[in-house]
């Protein structure tokens, strides 16, 4: 006699094809042999666990699957042994996750289904239904009931995406709800967990910071009066071993503000070459009484430090201090647009943005520039309407009295800007933002300075988080509940950054666990790994859906501000774990005009980068190599693989435009200024 295992399930058949092609294999067979008897020693269907190409596993196929057969087999006079008579808990780790669900009763003895008559393939329903309805109505009114007003379309996509988020977070609930479940799907669910908690909090976040900037229909006004005389007004310029030819054209376009009450306090604080710091305070001396140059040695609190020398140093009669960085060049107007908006006694920060006249040399200064803008004309533009912008150490103005109230600048932290403007939020001011730019400075001209100033932002941030954890998390000073909401939210994705890593090092481990020792380690469930597609797709079609109307880039601009953001994951990922565990970090400063970075000097900078990458390819072709195509669950793995690979590949592929970038243009220096004679002509703001 003959006996053959019949299960089309192991051939990856759709459950519709699944007899025919069962009759298909047993004629061969017959065929093959004929006039020999022939038993069919294994048929059945799986009712749980991971796809098979077309195969499903699920009750009702598994109902549908035997019910049919057995009818099957009476009219073809087929002999034949059902697999199986109960559920085998113990095959689940020999076999996949498919291998415990065969059974017509499960473990504990009882039916599965029944062999006639109706049954429900999905009893929960009603329970799952109702936890749908439940869920998108309270984060329906969590989020919508505390948004702005918004046009019709944007309630409807907000709505939407709180449906969704929702229905992903039940469906993961229901494929993690595995009869017999492995002590190894405990591990990889527990270990994934935070990041989908993440994942489903980020894209919320990204939804309604997408549907505001799109749909808002009324923004805040700030009052703005021209003010009465001219309020004096003290520029700090911090300075620390920079180019002197810099540093004296950025002098030389504040001795061209349109504002006749000023002073200029440049502070340069442990600069040991004179070299460097002789030729500027000789060029302050020509430029009259209000331009004042210091020089300190051995100043402690670095930057804040030395802001806070100069704010010692101000003529008293100053109402106000204004800081840019040493490679900025204002414009003449700068002053007169920024100071109307003070007219309110509540107004402590007035801010402008970030901009940059070096953009379009390379490239890799392209791309810097590409992703800062969606931070100032996206993220910036969105706080101002929460009164929850960021302060950053350039084109910013303070009320002097309310920085003397709150401290001064802050020297335990790295980012004493952004911790400046908290503080004043928390005593109760407000701040204006002008989304215009009135100064310009120079992008980082290397990979190296561009991560460098990334992780102090980073590190800084988790300094602040820790420090002000009572203001932005119990609410103990006078932040508003949006205040708080902005400052969380927006720490939110370097947060997930560092989740991604630890994620990216447990697929690295797991996956060469299920390569080398199959027969224990499965594919996690398929619900896991599109977590992280939807948290992809949600910050990529964020991206693309408002940098054309919001930054006015192009799709290749978008792509571009992409690839940059994504080349700083890592970077980003190690100042979180940085700063959550430590708090003395130093001063991380950015370097201007730098000498071009060679290849080789880049690639080494992106060693970690470049071997998390060369990891990820080899753990995708293993995966391929070892499971094809058959595994729905497989093949998402395989795609999240290749996600968390697109960081590492946007850093190599970042150092190496950067490399041959600076090999091509000239030095950022060389543009310092503007050719003499050829300054442009802004017209005169009220």
């Amino acid at each position: 006699m003959i006996s053959v295992h019949l299960l089309p399930y192991w051939e990856g058949s759709r459950i519709q094809d699944s007899l025919a092609s069962l009759q298909r294999w047993y004629d061969d067979v017959a065929n093959e042999f004929p006039g020999k008897p022939i038993i069919i020693g294994e048929v059945g269907w799986p009712s749980e666990g991971q796809s098979r190409r077309s195969s499903e596993p699920s009750l009702a196929n598994e109902a549908y699957f035997d019910r049919a057969f057995v009818q099957l087999a009476m009219d073809k006079g087929y002999d034949y042994y059902l697999e199986e008579a109960y559920d085998q808990p113990w095959k689940g780790g020999a076999e996949g996750a498919v291998g415990a669900y065969w059974g017509l009763f499960d473990a504990n003895g009882e039916p599965k289904f029944p062999f006639n008559g109706m049954f429900r393939s999905f009893p929960e329903w009603r329970t799952y239904a109702g936890g749908a309805a439940v869920l998108t109505f309270i984060l329906g009114l969590l989020i919508l009931g505390r948004m702005p007003r918004l046009r019709q379309s944007g309630y409807l996509m907000m709505g939407a995406l709180v449906a969704l988020v929702a229905t992903g977070l039940l469906a993961l609930i229901d494929a993690a709800s595995l009869e017999y479940i492995e002590l190894s799907d405990v591990a990889i669910m527990l270990a994934m967990l935070p990041l989908v908690l993440l994942a489903s909090t980020i894209v919320l976040t990204e939804g309604i910071e997408l549907v505001a900037s799109l749909w808002r229909v009324e923004r805040r006004a700030v009052k703005a009066e021209i003010p009465s005389g001219s309020p004096r007004v003290s520029i700090h310029v911090p300075c620390y071993s920079e180019p002197p030819a810099m540093v004296i054209e950025t002098l030389n376009a504040l001795a061209r503000l349109d504002y006749e009450n000023f002073e200029v306090v440049l502070l340069d604080n442990n600069t040991t070459d004179p070299q460097l710091w002789r030729p500027v305070e000789a060029h302050c001396a020509t430029l009259g009484p209000r331009f004042r140059f210091y020089h300190f040695e051995d100043m402690k609190g670095f930057k804040a430090g030395a802001l806070n020398k100069a704010l010692e140093l101000t003529d008293p009669d100053a109402a106000y201090i204004a800081v840019i960085d040493s490679d900025y060049q204002v414009e003449p107007y700068w002053l007169r647009r920024a100071l109307p908006f003070f007219a309110s006694r509540e107004i402590a920060l007035v801010q402008g943005p970030q901009d940059y006249r070096d953009a379009r040399m390379s490239l890799f200064k392209t791309m810097c520039y590409e992703e800062y803008r969606g931070f100032f004309h996206i993220g910036m533009v969105e706080r101002n309407e929460h009164n929850a912008i960021i302060q950053h150490g350039t084109m910013t103005i303070v009320r002097k009295d309310a920085l003397e109230q709150v401290g001064g600048w802050a020297t335990w932290c790295i980012t004493e800007d952004t911790e400046l403007g908290l503080k004043l939020f928390e005593a109760g001011y407000s701040a204006a933002y002008i989304p215009q730019s009135m100064g310009k400075g120079l992008t980082p001209d290397t990979l190296g300075a561009f991560m460098t100033q990334r992780y102090r932002w980073a590190y800084g941030a988790m300094q602040i988080m820790k420090r002000h954890t009572g203001a932005i998390f119990i609410g103990r000073t006078k932040l508003s509940w949006a205040q708080r909401y902005q400052f969380l939210s927006g720490w939110l994705p370097w947060i997930s950054d560092a989740l991604g890593l630890i994620v990216t090092l447990i697929a690295l481990v797991w996956t060469a666990l299920m390569v080398g020792a199959p027969r224990y380690f499965d594919v996690p469930m398929a619900a896991l790994s599109a977590t992280a597609l939807a948290l992809f797709a949600a910050k990529t079609l964020k991206t693309l859906l408002l940098y054309p109307q919001k930054v006015g880039s192009s799709l290749i601009g978008a792509l571009e501000a992409s690839t940059a953001g994504l080349a700083l994951t890592h970077t980003v990922a190690k100042a979180v774990w940085a700063g959550i565990f430590t708090s003395g970090k130093p001063f991380l400063r950015t370097p201007k005009c730098e000498d071009p970075a060679m290849l080789s000097q880049v690639l080494r900078l992106a060693w970690q980068e470049t071997a998390l990458l060369l990891c990820c390819l080899l753990a995708f072709g293993s995966m391929m190599a070892s499971r094809g195509f058959d595994d729905t669950a497989a093949i998402l793995w395989m795609v999240m693989l290749a996600i968390q690979t697109m960081p590492y590949a946007a850093t190599t592929v970042t150092a190496i435009l950067s490399a041959f970038s600076n090999t091509r243009y000239p030095e950022a220096s060389a543009l310092a200024a503007p050719p003499k004679g050829q300054e442009p002509v802004l017209p005169r703001a009220a």
